[in-house]
């Protein structure tokens, strides 16, 4: 993961770099950003497959290198200073500001947020609000994932609406609409589970250390938290034993029904996580809503039926 954000901040320099000394040579370029031919060669030829939507060959960015010299072409809105709505100035800035809470003093960030403050229209900023929830359990469960230690927290559930004790290791934060998620494995279930810090009423870091899995995969949970345009409303009928599924992810609504099965609704940017969790939870779900996820699941249950009959 880090080698990718180092390329791709690389690639956002470079880019506007080559744009003004266009003819560079390779040398002159390789110095510049400390990288070897071949990893310019890998870089120019990346950014060959990018451009604006539509991305016919009037669209998309032109890099090359001809003799021992770079250009680039077709991408002169890297060289025009960027423009932002009001409102997505104001959104920007608000973002700043939640970052900032959590990741603690950073001067390059700091940096930005005075520019697009000055940039701002005078007194939109007194419009902006951005509140973190339990900022003295947000920090201590930051402070034991930078230090891999364990968690003893006392936290409220949802589904039972009871107070529990449980050690955790943390393995990552997530925010989603403004509230922070704690994943961690949980040792009173032995499973892994998902926190919301709002909900911890207690935080104590143990001595006994907890490092992350080699094999978490922090991916598979975007497509749960992140909001898009085509995110889904999905709703779900679960049995009373598979409660723990409204701990586990942040619901829209949550309602008990007459014959004590639980009805949610959650939104998601992506399903194929939760047909994985429908598989799982097998007859104790029933998919209500949309009919396009209980089709798909249907056929995936009937294809590893086939497969293993």
């Amino acid at each position: 993961m880090a080698d990718l954000e180092d390329r791709f901040r690389r690639l956002l320099l470079l880019v506007p770099y080559v744009l003004r000394h266009n003819g560079a040579t390779v040398d002159e370029v390789c110095e510049r950003f400390a990288i070897t031919r071949s990893e310019l060669v890998a870089d120019l030829n990346l950014l060959f497959m990018c451009g604006l939507p539509g991305y016919g060959p009037g669209d998309l960015i032109e890099a090359y290198i001809d003799g021992d010299q770079v250009w680039i072409r077709m991408a002169d809105y890297f060289s025009r200073p960027m423009r932002l709505t009001p409102a997505e100035g104001l959104m920007l800035y608000a973002g700043g500001q939640a970052l900032a809470a959590v990741s603690g003093p950073d001067p390059a960030l700091e940096r930005a947020m005075e520019h697009l403050s000055d940039a701002l229209t005078p007194g939109a900023l007194e419009r902006v609000s951005v509140g973190l929830e339990s900022p003295q359990e947000l920090a201590m469960v930051k402070e034991a994932l930078e230090s891999h230690r364990r968690l003893h927290l006392t936290y409220q559930s949802q589904s039972k609406d009871e107070i529990t004790e449980r050690d955790v290791d943390p393995w990552a934060l997530l925010l989603s609409e403004g509230r922070w998620y704690l994943v961690a494995y949980c040792h009173r279930v032995n499973d892994e589970r998902i926190f919301r810090v709002d909900r911890m009423r207690r935080v104590v870091q143990l001595s006994e250390p907890a490092p992350v899995p080699g094999d978490f995969d922090l991916s598979r949970y975007d497509s749960v938290y992140f909001e898009s345009a085509e995110a889904t409303t999905v709703t779900l009928d679960i049995a009373p034993r598979a409660n723990w599924v409204c701990d586990y992810y942040p619901l829209l609504s949550q309602e008990t029904l007459d014959d004590g099965w639980i009805r949610i609704r959650l939104k998601a940017g992506g399903t194929a996580w939760l047909e994985r969790l429908l598989l799982r939870l097998g007859p104790e779900a029933r998919v209500i809503e949309p009919e396009s996820l209980r089709q798909r699941l249907t056929s995936t249950a009937r294809s590893l039926a086939d497969r293993y009959a």
